[in-house]
């Protein structure tokens, strides 16, 4: 582990903390004598017992985590293992996953498991050519250094692992490589490079004042490119997983923190849903990968209870991540821990909005489903994709057309940006037979989406 830091040596590791900003910061200190608020008011917990009793229950249970925390274990972060565990406890964390910079040191350190009530799982964040990539389930460190991105990606599946592409949009370090395959998803909000990255010198000067929440809800604001590069992959991949990370690290300077764990753990927190009362790190990774999850900002409002279903009359068919094929008597039900203003998108665009706490949508098409919802005007609650199939015979339709033909080929070069609503993009095979089954399921039904 690193030892600690002198400011000089501070200044070196975090260059965007730049000489002139210490100055003002030191000056306002002495002028002002103000006491440092490193931490929110516990969030709002919605009474679960408001949601309507007809809904029908999908049987998992919601634990909620922290993914993305560097500690001491990495080159730039000074918050320690004991301090991420104290503050991981105090916010009832189920679990929360560490991603030291390039090692597994932690791991080797017996860190891995249960402290006190929350689960620890060490993972790593990888520095590919590419980019940087967050690998979960991993045992044996990785050379980066002779690997291209594709390799690296293969060797953390090789170990059993899966990974997230980070932080595509930072600035020093934008995702690349847009080429690769066998990555499980994306990060599809990153706090530290989607939001503290654009106000920098305003978390200095906010370090100096009290209350907290006026700041952090200020600079609070709908992860628009990490959103649509998402709805991009899907749409080039199928089935890519959406989590919210926090990027947590912690920076001490002359007796301040700065983005504290006890801010950090609560901006961003993803949940996973488990059909087990108990949780162990196997059960965390399956619903990862299998897209059982959420991600939820809780600065304000807790978001555990949330849940997004298809169903018909009968039963419960799926909940995100889940590939469901078209039927008739096809629901999406969303269930919430509070009234908030709901977004549906069906592949990438939004189709259907409502002011609700339960909403049930029919669905007459197929596409991949994703919900939002938002509070008093600032972003909330993001869902996983629920991915409605075509109907049988057309899924029929599409086995029968030649493999290479099923894929648009990939190049490596900038990720284009999700086209708009009023753009007709170019269709393959499989896209087309959708379409098709589609516009049969219109005309036959002559129903449309309700808003």
């Amino acid at each position: 582990m690193s030892p600690p830091l002198s400011a000089s040596g501070t200044q070196q590791r975090y260059g965007w903390i730049r000489p002139s900003a210490i100055c003002g910061l030191l000056c306002a200190m002495l002028a002002a004598g103000c006491a440092v608020m490193t931490r929110l008011h516990r969030p709002y917990a919605p009474e679960q017992g408001n949601v309507q009793s007809d809904v029908p229950d999908d049987g998992y249970h919601d634990y909620v985590g922290v993914i993305h925390v560097h500690t001491t274990y990495s080159h730039d972060a000074m918050g320690t293992f004991e301090d991420a565990v104290r503050v991981a406890n105090a916010q009832r964390l189920d679990y929360l996953v560490l991603t030291e910079h390039n090692n597994l040191q932690a791991l080797r350190d017996g860190k891995q498991g249960w402290h006190g009530t929350t689960l620890m799982l060490i993972g790593m964040e990888i520095s590919t050519q590419g980019g940087h990539y967050i690998a979960m389930n991993v045992t044996e460190d990785i050379n980066r250094h002779v690997m291209t991105t594709q390799q690296i990606i293969d060797e953390v599946n090789r170990q059993g692992g899966f990974g997230f592409i980070a932080h595509p949009f930072f600035k020093k370090g934008r995702w690349r490589d847009w080429s690769v395959t066998g990555f499980t998803g994306i990060e599809a909000y990153n706090v530290a490079h989607d939001t503290l990255d654009e106000n920098r010198m305003r978390l200095v000067m906010w370090t100096l004042t009290v209350p907290a929440e006026p700041f952090y809800l200020s600079i609070l604001q709908r992860p628009y490119d990490p959103l649509s590069t998402w709805d991009e992959l899907i749409r080039r991949h199928h089935r890519v997983v959406g989590i919210g990370s926090s990027d947590a690290h912690e920076f001490h300077l002359f007796g301040l923190k700065f983005a504290p764990y006890e801010v950090m753990f609560q901006f961003i927190r993803t949940h996973v849903l488990i059909p087990s009362q108990t949780l162990e790190a196997s059960a965390v990774y399956e619903a990862l990968r299998n897209g059982h999850a959420y991600f939820a900002i809780e600065l304000l409002a807790e978001a555990k209870g949330f849940s997004f279903m298809a169903h018909n009359d009968e039963r419960i068919l799926g909940i995100m991540g889940d590939e469901i094929a078209l039927e008739p008597n096809l629901r999406l039900t969303a269930v919430l821990p509070a009234p908030a203003q709901l977004a549906l998108f069906r592949d990438g665009q939004p189709i259907a909005t409502a002011t609700t706490q339960t909403w049930e949508v029919p669905v007459d098409s197929p596409g991949v489903y994703r919900l939002e919802a938002s509070r008093h005007d600032q972003p909330w609650i993001f869902s996983n994709p629920i991915y409605i199939l075509p109907p049988e015979p057309v899924q029929e339709m599409i086995a029968e057309i030649p493999p290479s033909e099923q894929h648009e080929e990939i190049e490596d070069g900038p990720m284009p940006s999700a086209p708009s609503a009023s753009e007709t993009p170019r269709l393959s095979p499989i896209l087309s037979a959708m379409a098709s089954a589609s516009w049969k399921s219109r005309a036959a039904r002559s129903g449309s989406w309700n808003s």
